[in-house]
């Protein structure tokens, strides 16, 4: 057993038995911790010399004649990382004794001490108890209670830390009122509350949050977030979610609000309809100087297309690794700047391998560099029939060409589909014009009728044109005979010969 191992051993055997030990051990004073009175003490205890018993008691003697900043270390080691389990843990360190619970409350900031707020705690009696701590607000449940315990917690904003309010039946209008006031420690700050019509005004947390570093708003509306975030320069994480029409902020304004923000690393922007959008008399050209996020690696979009056109056109971010955009359902499709901006990001480029995901409710398109596990970019439509599939993803992999001829390795895929996915010819021959540098086409056994229909019929040049470096096709449970399409035979004629592969297992 190394030193860590018996020390946590020692702490754990502590923790387990204070309670049947707390009312024997003697308060700490400095003169307790001498040889000799371990010695009486253990002698008063009944511990005998050389029994079982004995060497339980030395471990104990052991871990008591501990110097403080040793403990202190130790405590420091043992509590998790995790800040919800930390908030707990330490309640057991402050029963065992008194001289324990002088060294917890003594280092406050090392142990970081908080007081955690959750589901059927006891709010106002923890905050009468216990010392001026840091406080935790997590709450992710109906409790009837919760209202009140939520209220009394907040009435302290200058020790909050922490606040969680998610899928929880309050009225906002009581939270916005005790919230007016100007929360200095604020650092996270998620809200999810079913039901919300109200807005959140600009005097919300006092119109500023300057250590805030993560904000999450999930269905609520705050049309005067880019003043909170100007303030907010320390801000790492922004997730706005499911966006009401009444809380629109206009592609300008945010990426004016989030020009301050130079450390995030996380955004999120999502609208509940696709009637939020840009309005066509006011959008102006892309400009020529742009707002740079020096620390931004992860991107995520729902919304109008056009919208996301007027975001990327005033925004860069060298450092992007992952792109998750999911645009509303519509006839035509404007993704001009995407290009541009993943284009600016050297992590997610070269595409190396790509994906066509066809699904009975959604159509996707992903893609991975060489040396990605998963997908640097993902770009998807829900709620799409199965009629308008093929030519939605004609229109995106014509806008995306530029960044599509470096792709080896294509993957076709279909879920869910029937009859009503596209079967013109025309549409599946265009979706292939981007990919010239395809070296391996997989198709799926459910969708495979569909694409060889357009591959295997063409001949002469156009059968070189379509696809120009493919090298192997591979058919996944596909057993009819393929020898003798023209597809085929033409390019066994040609510097560019096609093997067919089959097989359930790719």
């Amino acid at each position: 057993m190394n030193p860590l191992q018996r020390t946590r051993k020692l702490i754990s055997h502590a923790l387990s038995s204070s309670q049947s030990r707390s009312n024997d051990i003697p308060p700490y004073s400095p003169s307790n911790t001498s040889p000799s009175k371990i010695h009486k003490t253990g002698k008063r205890m009944g511990w005998s010399k050389g029994s079982r018993w004995n060497r339980r008691q030395c471990r104990r003697v052991t871990i008591l004649s501990l110097p403080d900043e040793v403990l202190l270390d130790i405590f420091e080691f043992c509590l998790p990382d995790i800040a919800g389990l930390r908030a707990r843990a330490w309640f057991k360190l402050v029963h065992v004794c008194q001289r324990w619970r002088y060294i917890v409350f003594a280092s406050p900031l090392r142990l970081d001490l908080r007081l955690f707020c959750a589901d059927r705690t006891p709010v106002r009696k923890m905050l009468d108890i216990w010392p001026p701590l840091p406080i935790e607000i997590h709450y992710f449940s109906v409790d009837p209670q919760a209202e009140d315990n939520i209220i009394a917690a907040l009435k302290h904003p200058n020790r909050v830390r922490n606040i969680w309010l998610g899928r929880i039946t309050i009225s906002l209008e009581r939270l916005v009122a005790v919230m007016q006031e100007p929360f200095p420690e604020l650092e996270n700050l998620f809200l999810h509350i079913e039901g919300t019509v109200l807005v959140l005004p600009n005097t919300f947390l006092g119109g500023s949050a300057p250590r805030l570093r993560s904000l999450t708003l999930d269905s609520i509306p705050f049309p005067t977030l880019p003043r909170l975030l100007l303030s907010s320069n320390d801000l790492v994480d922004l997730s706005l979610d499911r966006i009401p029409q009444s809380g629109y902020i206009s592609p300008e304004a945010m990426a004016t609000c989030i020009s301050a923000s130079t450390r995030l690393t996380n955004l999120s922007i999502g609208f509940i309809s696709p009637t939020s959008r840009p309005d066509p008399a006011t959008r102006h050209p892309p400009l020529l100087t742009r707002v740079v996020l020096p620390a931004l690696t992860k991107f995520g979009f729902h919304g109008v297309s056009e919208y996301l056109e007027d975001l990327m056109a005033r925004t860069d971010a060298p450092l992007l690794r992952a792109a998750r955009i999911t645009v509303f359902n519509q006839l035509v499709f404007s993704i001009q700047q995407l290009p541009r901006f993943i284009g600016h990001a050297p992590a997610l480029m070269p595409f190396y391998t790509a994906s066509i995901n066809f699904d009975s409710t959604y159509v996707a398109f992903s893609s991975k560099t060489r040396s990605s596990i998963n997908e640097v970019l993902q770009f998807k439509i829900p709620r799409i029939g199965l009629e308008w599939q093929v030519s939605s993803v004609v229109q995106i992999c014509n806008q995306l060409s530029i960044v599509l001829s470096s792709i080896e390795v294509l993957y076709i895929e279909g879920f869910g589909i029937n009859e009503s996915l596209s079967r013109d010819e025309a549409q599946w021959l265009e979706l292939f014009q981007p990919f010239t540098a395809v070296q391996t086409l997989r198709i799926s056994d459910n969708i495979q009728s569909r694409v060889l229909s357009a591959l295997r019929g063409l001949s002469g040049e156009l059968a070189t044109q379509v696809l120009p470096a493919l090298e192997e096709l591979q058919l996944q449970g596909y057993y009819h005979a393929f020898d003798n399409w023209p597809f085929i035979i033409a390019r066994q004629h040609s510097d560019h010969p096609v093997a067919v592969r089959r097989g359930w297992m790719w």
